[in-house]
Formats: C-alpha cells, structure tokens, sequence
C-alpha cells in the first residue's frame, strides 16, 4: 500500500519534523515505523508535558525493538525538551500492554478522561 497522503497532511508532518516531533524508522530505506507526540504546557502540573498523538510500527516489524526504539528516543527528546511527564491514550490492548510494560500507569482515583473529537469545518458549516 501507498501512502498518498493530502498536502495539507504533508505539511504537518513536515512541522513535525521541524519541531523533533515526528520520529521516524527505517529498514533498507522503506519507513517502518513512526511516532509522534507533541509538547504542551498542562496547567494542572505546571509544566510542559509530552502527548504521544500517533504511534505505528508495521506488524511483520513489530516484536523486534523498533516500537522500543522509538518510544524511548520520543521520551529522551522530550524529556532533554523539559518535559515532565508523558501521556497518551489508547483503546487498543496490544499498546497499552505495550506501553505498561515500559512504565506507563493509568491514573489512579481520578476521573478517566474521554477523548472527544469535533470536525470544525462541520461544526462551523452548521451553524
């Protein structure tokens, strides 16, 4: 499969790179993996925070330290960015597996957060 992406996308992930947001991994010049997370400052800790956005590794590469890899330089590079902690979200059992077992917790005796998404050119086009 091709990714042919719209240039608008393009564009983003260029800004990405720009910014050392989007990590890329390689084998023999084909991208087999990715992740992305961008910095924001969270005024509940006071402090600039890291949130993992999107985050692929294809499946025959997966189980051979690439997802590790490129976790830990996201984490590496935020954390050299200030950030104090790193979050991310995921329904999927395989990720959060994956991420526990590389030290992240679910919060404990808070409220669980719902991620909500609104298409703003629909939004705006109903008004």
């Amino acid at each position: 499969m091709i990714w042919d992406p719209a240039p608008s996308r393009i564009s983003s992930v260029k800004r990405a790179i720009r910014k050392k947001e989007f990590l890329v991994a390689e084998t023999r010049f084909h991208v087999v993996g990715f992740i992305h997370y961008v910095i924001h400052e969270d005024v509940v800790d006071g402090a600039p925070n890291a949130f993992i956005t999107a985050f692929y590794v294809k499946g025959e590469h997966r189980r051979k330290g690439i997802g590790t890899g490129l976790l830990h330089e996201a984490v590496s590079s935020a954390a050299s960015r200030g950030a104090t902690f790193v979050e991310t979200s995921t329904i999927h059992s395989n990720a959060r597996a994956f991420y526990e077992n590389h030290g992240f917790k679910q919060s404990k005796g808070e409220i669980g957060e719902v991620f909500l998404e609104l298409d703003v050119k629909k939004f705006m086009e109903a008004k």
